[in-house]
């Protein structure tokens, strides 16, 4: 039988669940995977991606009809600039339905910024145009970094930031969450199936340092953990193996400032790894239901009463006052005798297998099932942990 019991004070706790998920990434040959899995996991996701809130992975687009966002008419929403006016709004969707696409996805990306000549203080306004469009995600880096300097100098905004070689990747926050986990960025650099480099965080300061090869010891670069950038700013070669690691047709030496040119038409014999940890902090809520002695001790099982009285239901009335049960129905004895042929002393004895969960307006909002069926008889007293992450 339902009992509602109110949750006290003390029996709902709202905490938050830190979770360190790990990627390994790796880039070769124009193709990409998370977590070394090769395999299509679901329809529309394409290796080396990961698909926001994993929408349409269980639809093909044409057995099923793949969801999609959209804006209804008449919503009084206007679009102010372009590449859509108010006057093209108004005329072309008024009466239309605007339509977005799912799956959203998102994958770690490379920018690649080869050395330029700084053109202030004496260079043409042209040329200042030229060079902040070429460098502007650098540009917009500045500060972050500058604010970092407390943690290592690597981070100023000097040198190699400003019009040297800068080689950046990009790690979506959908992977790593709130942060990437301080000292856990490892990458490696494989050739022909051999590691020849390997730059990680070992200070966990947020500089790359070179284990590995003829730039052993320095530092290659930086990462950004709260923003999800890594910097690599060494053209230093690793090592004297050669491979196409540019859109020119002339093959170079292996180099950090190569890290990533996994692209179509690049590198063929270089492999290239990044592995990191996530933060990912899951709001939870957890409640204690508490089951009393005394409480919960009748079921609206047909086998709760006795089969001596099998004919309640016809003893039953149902008049202007209500609906009116017999009192003497006798309930079945279920509690087990440790000798045979002896039938113990009667007591109410319940067994508890659901817990439904219900707001102020007793409107059931969640229900949870116990893995096993739980005893209890009326002395008992149990208290439920129930967990939800938000």
């Amino acid at each position: 039988m339902p009992y509602l019991h109110p949750f006290g004070p003390d029996d709902i706790l709202q905490n938050r669940m830190v979770t360190r998920p790990k990627f390994d990434f790796v880039m070769y040959s124009g193709s990409a995977y998370i977590n070394n899995d090769g395999d299509v996991l679901g329809e529309n996701i394409v290796t080396g991606t990961v698909n926001l809130y994993e929408y349409n992975v269980d639809r093909d687009g044409t057995t099923q009809d793949l969801i999609k966002p959209f804006l209804a008419p008449n919503t009084g929403l206007v679009f102010r600039s372009n590449p859509l006016t108010r006057l093209q709004y108004n005329s072309l969707y008024r009466q239309n339905q605007l339509d977005g696409t799912y799956p959203l996805t998102a994958s770690i990306t490379r920018q690649y910024y080869g050395s330029t000549t700084y053109p202030f203080p004496d260079g043409t306004d042209s040329a200042k145009d030229t060079y902040v469009t070429a460098r502007k995600e650098l540009i917009s880096l500045q500060n972050t970094m500058n604010y970092y300097r407390f943690a290592s100098n690597s981070y100023a905004y000097t040198g190699s930031y400003v019009s040297g070689t800068v080689n950046m990747l990009q790690i979506p926050s959908i992977m790593f969450g709130e942060q990437i986990k301080k000292g856990t960025v490892s990458l490696k650099f494989y050739y022909t199936g051999s590691l020849i480099d390997e730059a990680v965080d070992s200070r966990q300061n947020g500089e790359l340092i070179s284990t590995m090869g003829n730039t052993s010891g320095s530092t290659v670069g930086v990462v950004l953990y709260n923003e999800g950038f890594v910097l690599l700013t060494s053209s230093a070669d690793i090592s004297s193996n050669q491979d196409k690691y540019t859109s020119g047709a002339s093959l170079e030496n292996a180099s950090w400032q190569y890290f990533g040119a996994y692209e179509t038409g690049f590198a063929t014999a270089s492999l290239f790894s990044i592995s990191f940890e996530g933060t990912q902090k899951i709001p939870t809520t957890t409640m204690f239901a508490t089951a009393q002695p005394g409480d919960l001790n009748n079921s609206l099982n047909p086998t709760w009463v006795s089969s001596s009285a099998a004919d309640w239901r016809d003893r039953t009335s149902v008049g202007d006052s209500g609906y009116v049960e017999p009192k003497d129905t006798p309930i079945k004895n279920t509690i087990d005798s440790q000798y045979c042929n002896y039938e113990d002393e009667f007591q109410k004895q319940t067994y508890i297998t659901e817990i439904g969960i219900f707001d102020k307006d007793k409107n059931l909002i969640g229900v949870a099932k116990l893995a096993n069926p739980v005893q209890k008889k009326e002395a008992d007293n149990y208290t439920f942990k129930l967990k939800l992450d938000m």
